[in-house]
């Protein structure tokens, strides 16, 4: 009786661990392709996740742009005006999916 137990319980965190790691979307890594006032072009190594979206916010390289436009694996982020500044052309930048309200500005 125990060890059918412990065989159901074992299961079941087996299924709960395959399911949170097939609904997490890992980082989206590409490189910084252009640098357009407070415009930053990325492409990506690969297809963009679904939480990269036109209109949608991530985070990157510190601070959490606003996609604008999303063209096969070409992203263009808005960030602040000095965050792009500090932006260089094939920096390596890794896009993330935003957790919820995060503390902008000053």
């Amino acid at each position: 009786m125990f060890a059918k137990a412990m065989r159901i319980a074992a299961t079941t965190l087996a299924m709960l661990s395959l399911a949170a790691t097939a609904f997490a979307a890992g980082p989206a890594k590409g490189k910084v392709t252009k640098v357009d006032g407070e415009q930053v072009t990325v492409t990506l190594e690969a297809a963009p996740p679904a939480f990269v979206k036109k209109g949608a916010t991530v985070s990157a390289a510190g601070g959490s742009p606003k996609v604008l436009a999303v063209q096969g694996n070409e992203v263009t982020l808005k960030f602040g005006k000095a965050k792009a500044e500090k932006m260089k052309v094939d920096s390596p930048v890794s896009l993330t999916e935003c957790e919820g309200d995060e503390l902008q500005g000053c």
